[in-house]
């Protein structure tokens, strides 16, 4: 028989580790004005980096063949014509096997980013200082807010140009009787990243508010309404507006929610809304980063990294190895700014990574997604792996975003690591043969 092969190189950066973090809790309430009142509200919103619980996910869009081959790309240079020859690089089957395999470059996903920002009031504090200690920090450069200002401003020039990319910072802070108030869409909506120098990139420092000082609001934090705000943007934003885009939020926070008051900021409701953005019909993806003060919350961020979709093999949400980015050990404000600089590094290229389109079956007509493998060759001329099928993902593998309506092909995290340190990797996404599973 003849067989076809095709080996979809990745561009992959040796730097980029994957990790992962999630949301937090719920207890308390906002701030007023007043000394009194004003102490109990930030005791509130501190207390809030200090305790916690909530939880799974994958992801986006692209067109498969549907047995309507009219729109089926051109081939011409896609396949070897031998059953192995030099190029194929250790890509063999068993001429005797009842399958015939054939291989179609698939393309690496574009990526959609929304930050969601905790820019609660104990996010002016200095992260070496007691939780029990209720001021902003004596420097204002050495805020956590400031620190997370900073490294932004270091990520967002390295995003992709054709990436997506938006922003939102909650509460929306505008006076004392809006500090559990949560905007409706990003304050920087998403749009197309864009090359070097673009609006979008400079909109997405620019918009960046101020650091809050002992004299501002004492801002709660409605991570539940944030989160389920910037889910629902997602939800009514056109596939047309991001196409192919995988989606993701990127949570970043201190804590707890302190805003009791609103149902959504309960533990249980979190962690339902993050996995049930997980398993939508167009999946958003969650990355959690706890800062210093989110201590008490590690159980719950992990469990969120995890309902997100964006934790790592062996990982566990009672540590050493946390499920979500654990920044709590960095209290020096320089070890902080480095470790969250390295952190959204290694989200971008874990949400940028990993991701494929399934291509078109080569042969047209409808896919069999039973019949779909994935192989690895090594960059260094190693033996080629054929990766495991693992919708749970506990070890190397892959899994589809939707196994009942697969659009994408999802790399685990274990293999990730690996293949994205190899500048020379192959990946073959093979048509025809029984589906090796876990």
């Amino acid at each position: 028989m003849r067989l076809f092969a095709q080996s979809l190189a990745f561009l992959a950066s040796a730097a980029l580790a994957a990790a992962c973090s999630s949301p937090s809790t719920s207890t308390g309430s906002g701030g007023t004005a007043g000394a009194d009142a004003k102490s109990d509200a930030k005791a509130a919103d501190s207390a809030g980096s200090d305790a916690a619980t909530l939880a799974d996910g994958t992801d986006d869009d692209s067109a498969l063949t549907d047995g309507k081959n009219a729109d089926a790309p051109d081939l011409n240079g896609f396949f070897d014509d031998d059953v192995q020859d030099a190029a194929d690089t250790g890509v063999a089957f068993n001429p005797d096997a009842a399958c015939n395999a054939i291989a179609a470059q698939g393309k690496p996903s574009p990526v959609s980013l929304l930050f969601v920002l905790d820019y609660s009031w104990s996010m002016c504090m200095d992260p070496s200082a007691p939780l029990s200690q209720l001021n902003c920090a004596t420097d204002p450069a050495k805020a956590k807010w400031s620190i997370l200002v900073e490294a932004m401003k270091a990520a967002v020039p390295s995003l992709p140009d054709d990436s997506y990319s938006g922003m939102v910072y909650y509460p929306d802070v505008m006076d004392a009787n809006t500090v559990c108030k949560v905007a409706a869409a990003p304050h920087v909506p998403l749009a197309l990243t864009g090359p070097a120098g673009s609006p979008q990139r400079a909109q997405l420092i620019s918009s960046l508010p101020a650091l809050l000082t002992d004299n501002s609001p004492v801002a709660s934090t409605p991570t539940g309404d944030a989160l389920n705000a910037m889910y629902a943007y997602y939800a009514a934003t056109p596939e047309s507006d991001t196409p192919g885009a995988s989606r993701y939020v990127v949570l970043i926070t201190d804590g707890k929610p302190t805003c009791g008051s609103s149902p959504a900021n309960s533990a249980a409701n979190i962690l339902a809304a993050v996995k049930g953005a997980n398993s939508a019909a167009s999946p958003v993806h969650t990355f959690v980063v706890g800062v210093p003060g989110s201590q008490g919350a590690l159980t719950t961020l992990s469990q969120a990294a995890k309902a997100g979709g964006t934790a790592p093999a062996n990982c566990s949400d009672t540590g050493p190895t946390y499920c979500h980015f654990d920044m709590t050990a960095y209290s020096s404000p320089a070890d902080l700014a480095t470790h969250l600089t390295d952190a959204l590094s290694a989200i971008k290229g874990q949400a940028i990574g990993c991701d494929y389109k399934i291509p078109p079956n080569p042969k047209g007509g409808s896919t069999n997604y039973a019949y779909v493998n994935v192989r690895y060759t090594p960059g260094n001329g190693g033996a080629p792996q054929d990766l495991v099928y693992d919708p749970t993902c506990t070890g190397p593998g892959w899994h589809f975003d939707d196994a009942a309506n697969p659009q994408h092909i999802l790399i685990c995290a274990a293999s990730c690591t690996t293949i994205k340190a190899d500048a020379s990797a192959k990946m073959d996404v093979l048509f025809g043969c029984p589906r090796q599973e876990k």
